[in-house]
Parts: C-alpha cells; sequence; structure tokens
C-alpha cells in the first residue's frame, strides 16, 4: 500500500470514526450523573441485604422499585425538550427499569420465593414508568439529523 493509498484511508476511515465517538460521547452523558449511581449502588445493596437476610425482601423490592422509578422520572423531565432522541437501547432509563426487573425477579428465586403479587405489581410499575419516562424524554426532540 502505498502513502497516498494510506492517506486516503484514514480520510476514509476518519467520518465514521467520529460518528462513533459522538456516539459514545451521547451515551455516556446518564451514567456520569449521581442519580444513576445513587440508583444503581441503592438497589444492589437492598438487593444484597435481602439475600443475606438482614431486610425483608419486600423492603428491598420497595426500595429498588422506589429508586428506579424516581430516577427514570427524574431523568425523563431532564431530557424532555431537549434536541435530539437517545435511542430506547441506548438510554440510562431503559438499563436502569431493566436492571430493576432483573432484580426483581433475581430477589424472587434467590430466597425461595416472593408473593407473587409484589413481584407483578413491581416488574408492572417497573414497566410503565420505564415506557412512560422513555416517551416524556423524547417528547418535544427534534430528530437529530444524520
Amino acid at each position: 500500500m502505498s502513502l497516498i493509498e494510506k492517506i486516503k484511508l484514514l480520510f476514509a476511515v476518519k467520518g465514521p470514526v467520529t460518528k462513533l465517538a459522538n456516539d459514545v460521547k451521547k451515551i455516556t452523558t446518564g451514567w456520569k450523573t449521581l442519580g444513576f449511581w445513587v440508583t444503581t449502588l441503592g438497589s444492589a445493596i437492598s438487593v444484597a441485604t435481602a439475600v443475606t437476610g438482614f431486610i425483608p425482601v419486600t423492603t428491598a423490592l420497595i426500595v429498588s422499585t422506589t429508586l428506579t422509578v424516581a430516577y427514570n422520572v427524574l431523568r425523563a423531565f431532564q431530557n424532555a425538550g431537549v434536541d435530539g432522541v437517545t435511542p430506547v437501547m441506548q438510554s440510562t432509563r431503559f438499563i436502569t427499569t431493566v436492571v430493576g426487573i432483573v432484580s426483581a425477579g433475581l430477589l424472587s428465586l434467590q430466597t425461595g420465593g416472593v408473593n407473587p403479587q409484589w413481584i407483578t405489581a413491581s416488574i408492572s410499575v417497573l414497566a410503565a414508568v420505564g415506557a412512560a419516562a422513555q416517551a416524556l424524554g423524547a417528547q418535544g426532540a427534534q430528530p437529530q439529523p444524520k
């Protein structure tokens, strides 16, 4: 490969690499917030203390669900009206909702079962608030030009 071909290749790769770097910068904004870490660590601590028997499983379920709901609502209001819509799979609101649902399931499995009504209520609230937060976060936003 000649020097000129290498230079042409660098310019050809520059566009996609720059776009990828900009996309990664957008993804990282949500997990850098204090709310994300309070939610993540608070949920993890509540699940861990319930599994060890330190607190009741229902208390851990309530704490985890409440933290996730609060994070999703606050983050949705922060993102409402901001130009650009974060794709669902790259949104920290989506990530925290999935983690909340998985932790509810793990609590149920690890502790030998929880009242199914508690698990159903928790997962239903998380799914509804997660979907509403995603929609609210995209409300008024203009799609970014490609």
